[in-house]
C-alpha cells in the first residue's frame, strides 16, 4: 500500500473527518431549502427595483449553487467511505476534483463580492431617490456582469495549472499554491469588508436624512424615497450578516492555520477538526505526511448561507407587515370607519360656515 494511500485510508475513517462528511450533507440541504424558498417566493414577488433585484438573484443563485456542488461532493465523500474495498479506493478521481473544487471555489468569491455591489447599486438608488423607481435597469444587470467575469478570471487564473495528482480523500483538498492564493483572496475580502460597512452606515445615515428633507414633497416623491429606504435597509441588513459571519470563518481560519496545533496534537485528528470548521493549511500534518496536500474546508459556509435564507425570510416579511399596517391606517379613510370619517369631517365644515355666518 502505498503512502499516500495509506494516508488517506486512516483520514476518511477518521470518526471526525466522517462526521464532517455527513454534516456537509445535511447542511448543504438545509441551505438550499431557505435560500431557493426565498429567491422563489419572496424576492421574485418583492417591490424592489429590478436593479437590485437582478444583483440579489445573483447573489442568492451563487449560494444555492455553491450548496448544491458541496451537497454533490459530500455525497461522494461519505459513499466512497462507506463502498471503498482498498485503500486507494477513497481517493478522489483528479478530474472531477479540479472540476468540482474549481466551481466551488468560483462560487465562493462570487458570492462573497456581490455585497459590494449592492453598496454600489443602493448608492446610486440614493443619489436619484425621486426617480429611481422609472430608472431602467441596467446598472444591476451590468454589475453582475462585471462580477462574473471578474471572479471567473481570478480561479481560472488560480486552477489553470493545477493537475490534483495528488491522492486525495475530499474534494476541499488543495495544493499548496492555490491553497496559498485563496487564503489570501479571503483576507483581502475580509478587510475590504470593513470599509464597505463604514459606507453602508454613511448610506443608511444619508437614506434617514434625505427622508426627513423631503416631509414637503409630493405624496409620489415620499413613496418613491420610502420604497427606497426599506429596500436599503434589508440590502445593509443582509451584508452585515454575510461581513459577520465572513468574519467568523476567516478569524476561526487564521486560527487553526496558525494554533491549531497547540490544541490537537495529532494530525489525523486536527484534518478531521480543520474539515468540520475552516480553511486552511495543514503545515503541521504536511511535517508527518509529507505527501499529504493542503486542505481548503468550507464547513462554515454554508452554515451561514442557512442563516442568510431564513434571516431573509424574516426581515423581509417584518418589512411587509410594517407596509400593509400603514396601509391599513391609510385605508381608515375607506369602508365602514372611512364613511364615519367622511361623515365627522362634513359636519365639522358645516359647523364651520354656520359658526361664520352668525
Amino acid at each position: 500500500m502505498s503512502t499516500n494511500c495509506s494516508t488517506i485510508f486512516h483520514q476518511a475513517y477518521n470518526p471526525i473527518f466522517r462526521f464532517s462528511s455527513i454534516y456537509q450533507v445535511v447542511i448543504s440541504i438545509s441551505s438550499i431549502i431557505p435560500l431557493g424558498y426565498f429567491l422563489i417566493f419572496k424576492l421574485l414577488k418583492s417591490t424592489f427595483h429590478w436593479n437590485l433585484k437582478t444583483i440579489f438573484i445573483g447573489y442568492f443563485l451563487s449560494m444555492i449553487l455553491f450548496s448544491t456542488c458541496y451537497l454533490i461532493s459530500g455525497t461522494v465523500q461519505s459513499i466512497k467511505t462507506l463502498t471503498s474495498t482498498d485503500p486507494c479506493d477513497v481517493s478522489i478521481n483528479p478530474f472531477y476534483h479540479k472540476i468540482l473544487v474549481s466551481t466551488v471555489s468560483f462560487l465562493l468569491t462570487l458570492s462573497t463580492s456581490f455585497p459590494f455591489l449592492i453598496t454600489i447599486e443602493r448608492y446610486y438608488a440614493m443619489k436619484t431617490a425621486e426617480k429611481y423607481e422609472n430608472t431602467l435597469a441596467v446598472l444591476g444587470p451590468v454589475l453582475v456582469g462585471i462580477n462574473l467575469l471578474v471572479n471567473f478570471g481570478i480561479i481560472f487564473k488560480v486552477f489553470k495549472d493545477e493537475s490534483f495528482s495528488d491522492a486525495a480523500v475530499s474534494f476541499s483538498v488543495y495544493s499548496p499554491a492555490s491553497a496559498q492564493t485563496m487564503f489570501t483572496i479571503f483576507v483581502i475580502l475580509f478587510f475590504l469588508y470593513f470599509i464597505d460597512v463604514l459606507f453602508d452606515i454613511i448610506l443608511l445615515r444619508q437614506n434617514l436624512l434625505l427622508k426627513k428633507l423631503l416631509t414637503n414633497s409630493s405624496l409620489t416623491a415620499k413613496y418613491q424615497l420610502e420604497e427606497v429606504y426599506q429596500s436599503t435597509k434589508f440590502s445593509v441588513f443582509l451584508i452585515l450578516i454575510h461581513i459577520i459571519s465572513f468574519g467568523i470563518y476567516v478569524s476561526a481560519v487564521i486560527f487553526f492555520r496558525y494554533f491549531g496545533t497547540l490544541i490537537i496534537s495529532d494530525p489525523y485528528y486536527l484534518f478531521g477538526v480543520r474539515a468540520t470548521s475552516t480553511t486552511v493549511s495543514l503545515e503541521n500534518f504536511r511535517q508527518r505526511c509529507p505527501n499529504f496536500p493542503r486542505l481548503l474546508k468550507f464547513q462554515m459556509i454554508p452554515t451561514y448561507h442557512l442563516l442568510l435564507g431564513v434571516f431573509s425570510i424574516l426581515f423581509l416579511n417584518r418589512i411587509k407587515s410594517k407596509k400593509s399596517e400603514g396601509t391599513t391606517i391609510q385605508m381608515s379613510s375607506t369602508g365602514r370607519s372611512g364613511a364615519n370619517n367622511y361623515d365627522q369631517a362634513i359636519f365639522s365644515i358645516w359647523n364651520s360656515v354656520s359658526n361664520t355666518a352668525a
